[in-house]
């Protein structure tokens, strides 16, 4: 596993998911946050850059990809994350972040006990509910297309020193 991240290099470039209330009211007003579906919108709009509105000019935080999960069973759920998330993530890499070093694209995930990390394989899992809740999304497979190898664990501190882990970053997808 890589070196924890302390400081604030996931906001303003990669690709991260954050869990944290407090780190997400840091960085932008609930306004700010874009849906799930305006961000595939804009990605099938060649991410115009009258309608992109990102934050501070660096940062694209978009909600809804754990609701979106949820309505699928796990395998649709793995082969539209693969089919149509990551593509458009790969894209704002390329075509917004150029490269993955002048934009952060953060997703916002509301529930943080959902996320778990196989440590033997050095995965990143979703776990589903209801019907599927004996089951799991492969997360970082999906989303940075198997490099978790190169995550590294966003983590906070609080005033008394308290350390804690508020989400995962990936600086760039190869």
């Amino acid at each position: 596993m890589n070196q924890d991240l302390y400081e604030d290099t996931w906001m303003c470039c990669g690709t991260s998911l954050l869990w944290d209330a407090q780190a997400l009211s840091r960085l932008c007003s609930p306004e700010a946050v874009r849906s799930l579906r305006e961000f595939l919108r804009l990605y099938q709009a060649g991410w115009p850059e009258e309608a992109l509105n990102l934050i501070q000019n660096r940062t694209l935080v978009v909600a809804g990809l754990d609701a979106a999960m949820d309505t699928l069973s796990p395998g649709e759920a793995v082969e539209w994350l693969e089919n149509t998330v990551y593509p458009a993530i790969l894209d704002f890499q390329e075509n917004v972040a150029g490269g993955g070093g002048e934009a952060a694209l953060i997703f916002w995930l509301a529930d943080r006990s959902r996320v778990s990390h196989k440590a033997s394989e050095n995965t990143y899992h979703w776990r589903c509910t209801g019907e599927h809740r004996q089951q799991s999304i492969p997360l970082g497979r999906c989303v940075w297309n198997g490099a978790e190898g190169d995550v590294r664990r966003i983590v906070a501190t609080d005033v008394q020193e308290i350390a804690r882990h508020i989400g995962l970053f990936l600086q760039r997808i190869s």
